[in-house]
């Protein structure tokens, strides 16, 4: 026989639904453009039907929830924006590895459609993507994002107003250090490229009846292409502890938000 819930839990299982959807949404994985909205709302709905029992509804107070109920609600999104946003910054430094490394090659104009991000983006952006979606799921970073918002509830209380807005700060700063590895791991490409065009300014002054224009060209980006094949299992290794920092980042801002 079913029980019908009483108004006090419906009201937690809508903060609940809130926050879900929120980081559903804005998440790496999940939020992709490829999942249609519908399949977005019931992995919502299930994640959080799933939770609920979880959360001992005796230590919330009502009364309070009550009034402010709004503000609540507002609380929950933020929370779960945030959290979402901050898996995306694995991605996001990949694919501003991808962008450098495209332009410094002359790719950068090879624009196609990035299912990943839902926007345009190169060729090589493209390919670091899909190594970092591949490294992504072997190390089970989907049941990462799970479980990580799953450990917010018990992190940080449902039906409270109090938020400590310093870990959005250190957000800010963690996508500046991520801004830093991507240029970590695209330098090699990078400095090789700068070295070749070097050369061959040099060799067009030493030599004017060569076309300097036409012939870095090709050069440029068989070196380019032969760097990116050569340093993949460096890249690989990288992008595993990139994205083990962020899942450490995102436990620390979790227990943060809460204080």
């Amino acid at each position: 026989m079913l029980k019908l819930l009483t108004e006090t839990q419906l009201i937690v299982f809508g903060l609940i639904l809130l926050r879900m959807i929120a980081f559903v949404v804005s998440s790496v994985v999940f939020g992709s453009a490829n999942i249609s909205i519908p399949v977005k709302i019931l992995l919502s709905l299930a994640i959080a039907t799933m939770i609920f029992p979880s959360i001992n509804i005796a230590l919330i107070d009502t009364a309070k929830m009550n009034e402010d109920l709004i503000l609540l609600s507002a609380r929950e999104v933020v929370l779960g924006l945030s959290l979402g946003f901050l898996t995306r910054l694995f991605f996001f430094s990949v694919a501003m590895m991808g962008e450098l490394v495209s332009v410094s090659i002359g790719l950068g104009s090879a624009q196609i459609f990035n299912p990943l991000m839902g926007s345009n983006s190169n060729t090589v952006e493209q390919f670091y993507n899909t190594i970092a979606t591949l490294i992504f799921f072997s190390l089970n970073g989907h049941h990462l994002l799970i479980s990580g918002i799953a450990q917010s509830y018990e992190l940080i209380p449902l039906a409270q107003l109090k938020l400590n807005v310093g870990p959005f700060v250190e957000i800010a700063t963690f996508a500046q250090e991520m801004m830093v590895m991507a240029i970590k791991m695209c330098a090699p490409i990078i400095g090789a490229v700068l070295i070749t065009n070097i050369a061959m300014g040099i060799l067009g002054r030493a030599i004017p009846q060569i076309n300097v224009l036409v012939t870095s060209m090709p050069v440029t980006i068989m070196l380019g292409f032969s760097l990116m094949f050569i340093c993949i299992p460096l890249l690989v290794i990288e992008m595993s502890s990139v994205l083990e920092v962020t899942q450490t980042k995102l436990m620390s801002v979790m227990k943060a938000l809460a204080f």
